[in-house]
C-alpha cells in the first residue's frame, strides 16, 4: 500500500513539475483580476466571460478605474467551399472564425496589442438534411467561439 502511495506521489510531482494544467485552467497575472469585456458577438462575449470567471476573474459590466478591458473589435464568420459533387453543388465547407481583439490595462496601457484569434472547422453539408445540417453548423460555430476564447486567455496568460 505504501508503495502505491509513493508511486502516486512521484507521478503527481512529475506531472506538476512539467507545467501540466487541466484544460481550461489558465493562470492570469494579477493585473487582470477585474475585467470588462466588450464584444459585438454576444455568444462570444458570454463564452469569454464564463472562461474568465472559471479562472477567478471578476467580470464587470462597466469599466472601472481598476479593471482591464478586453475589446473585441471584429468577429467574422466565413465559409469556404471545400468539396463539390458531380452536379457542381457544394457538399463540404471550411468554416472560419476570425476575432480581432486587444487587452488594455487599468492605466490605459496595452497589455495585449491588437491581435487576431482564429478557429477553423471542416463541415460536410447534405442538402437532403437541411435542418440537421444547419444545427450542426451552429454547434461548430459555438465550438469555434470556445477555441477563440481559449486562445485569447492563453495570450493573456503571457502578460507580464
Amino acid at each position: 500500500m505504501k508503495r502505491i502511495a509513493l508511486i502516486f506521489l512521484l507521478m503527481a510531482s512529475l506531472v506538476s513539475g512539467c507545467g501540466f494544467h487541466l484544460r481550461g485552467t489558465i493562470t492570469l497575472p494579477d493585473s487582470i483580476r477585474t475585467v470588462n469585456v466588450k464584444s459585438p458577438d454576444v455568444k462570444l462575449r458570454d463564452t469569454l466571460v464564463s472562461r474568465l470567471e472559471s479562472n477567478n476573474v471578476i467580470v464587470v459590466n462597466d469599466p472601472t478605474s481598476d479593471s482591464a478591458q478586453i475589446n473585441i473589435t471584429n468577429v467574422d464568420f466565413s465559409r469556404e467551399v471545400r468539396t463539390i459533387d458531380d452536379r457542381g453543388k457544394a457538399t463540404g465547407y471550411v468554416l472560419i472564425l476570425t476575432v480581432k481583439y486587444a487587452v488594455v490595462g487599468s492605466e490605459g496601457k496595452d497589455l495585449v496589442k491588437p491581435s487576431t484569434a482564429s478557429a477553423r472547422r471542416d463541415y460536410n453539408f447534405e442538402q437532403e438534411q437541411l435542418l440537421s445540417a444547419t444545427r450542426e453548423e451552429e454547434l461548430l460555430y459555438d465550438e469555434m467561439r470556445e477555441d477563440a476564447a481559449q486562445s485569447i486567455l492563453r495570450k493573456m496568460s503571457r502578460i507580464r
